[in-house]
């Protein structure tokens, strides 16, 4: 009987021993919140995680106007009843017109193809993962910066953590040049003065 109730008192201290805390960040889940299941594709889900964003932005924008107005005015004083008065008030007219016509149109295009690795900052409330990455390439000492940030759901991240930046929210990609050629490409400050004056 000795032996029975030891048997059973080392099989309980067993299971006690064995037992995982539950993590109160993941509860109700039989796995940890930082577990990683091989069988899933190895993309982006965590803060920290690095994803690669293929940016293919193309923009076409036209602007046409047009105007057109006239304007005419007619005005005549006759003479007045009486000699005296005609000589003193000769009589009088007057005429005027005026045209308006003008017409103008811009038009612009642009494409941007780049490809760039960005780091998630946060991840919402919902899933969803904030990007922003930066990424800086220097040829013949003219460096250019492409800085992007956005907001993209797991399920747009691609088996090979690739995302397209089309499917990217709340995107916001600039480019900056500095170097030589960025330099004569702006306007100098006479150049500047002078288009504000006139």
């Amino acid at each position: 009987m000795k032996a029975l109730s030891s048997c059973v008192a080392t099989l309980l201290l067993a299971g006690v021993a064995g037992a995982q805390a539950v993590d109160p960040n993941n509860p109700g889940s039989l796995w940890p919140a930082h577990y990683i299941n091989p069988m899933m594709d190895r993309t982006a889900r965590a803060e920290g995680d690095v994803v690669t964003i293929l940016i293919s932005e193309s923009t076409i924008a036209s602007f046409a106007a047009s105007t057109k107005a006239s304007k005419s005015d007619d005005n005549a004083i006759t003479r007045a009843v009486g000699p005296l008065i005609d000589k003193l008030i000769p009589a009088l007219s007057t005429a005027a017109s005026s045209t308006v016509d003008g017409k103008g149109n811009t038009s612009q295009s642009g494409r941007l193809v780049a490809r760039m690795t960005g780091i998630v900052k946060q991840v919402l409330p919902n899933g969803q993962l904030v990007l922003e990455g930066t990424r800086s390439v220097q040829v013949n000492k003219q460096v250019q910066t492409f800085r992007l940030t956005g907001v993209v759901r797991r399920d747009d991240i691609r088996s090979d953590n690739t995302v397209l930046s089309e499917h990217i929210a709340e995107a916001s990609i600039t480019v900056d040049g500095k170097g030589m050629i960025s330099d004569r490409q702006q306007r100098g400050i006479i150049t500047r003065i002078l288009d504000w004056l006139f």
